[in-house]
C-alpha cells in the first residue's frame, strides 16, 4: 500500500476533489508584507462569509514567468474548458498535442506550487484544477526594479 503523505487535510479530504474550494485562484506577484496584509484581509472577509478566491503569489515577475509559461497557461486553459479534470495525464497530453514527459513535467510543476491537483486513481493520476477561472493579478510600479525582480 502506498504511503500517505501528510499535507496537513483531515483524512476525509485527503482526495482534493473533496476538499472545499473556491471557484477563484487568484495569482499574484507580492512581497511577504503583501502577503500578510493579504491574509489578514482574507480572514476578516470569510468571518463576514464572503467568498475569498484561493491565493498562490510569487515573490516576483520573473518567478511567476518562469513557472507559468505560455504552455503551462495553455495546459491550464485546456484544463478550466474540460470542466477541471482530465482523465489521465497521456489524455491531457493528446488533447494538447505535446509530449507526455513535457506535460508531465509541467503537471507536476504546477502541483508542486500549489497550482493544481493531482487525483491518483488506480495507475492513472488524473490532473485536477478546481477552480471555474484563474485570475493573474500582477502590479506594475515605477521605479528602477532590482535585478532579480524581473
Amino acid at each position: 500500500m502506498p504511503e500517505l503523505i501528510d499535507d496537513g487535510w483531515p483524512e476525509k479530504y485527503r482526495d482534493p476533489r473533496d476538499r472545499p474550494q473556491p471557484s477563484v485562484l487568484r495569482v499574484t506577484v507580492e512581497s511577504f508584507e503583501g502577503i500578510r496584509e493579504e491574509t489578514r484581509n482574507a480572514i476578516e472577509t470569510v468571518s463576514e462569509g464572503d467568498e475569498q478566491p484561493a491565493i498562490v503569489s510569487f515573490a516576483t515577475v520573473g518567478e511567476l514567468r518562469t513557472i507559468l509559461t505560455d504552455r503551462r497557461i495553455e495546459l491550464l486553459r485546456t484544463l478550466l474548458a474540460i470542466g477541471g479534470a482530465a482523465e489521465s495525464i497521456s489524455v491531457l497530453a493528446d488533447d494538447l498535442d505535446r509530449d507526455y514527459r513535457a506535460v508531465h513535467n509541467d503537471v507536476s510543476l504546477l502541483v508542486d506550487h500549489g497550482l493544481l491537483f493531482v487525483v491518483e486513481e488506480s495507475r492513472s493520476k488524473r490532473p485536477y484544477l478546481p477552480y471555474e477561472r484563474i485570475h493573474l493579478d500582477v502590479e506594475l510600479v515605477g521605479g528602477t526594479p532590482a535585478k532579480s525582480t524581473l
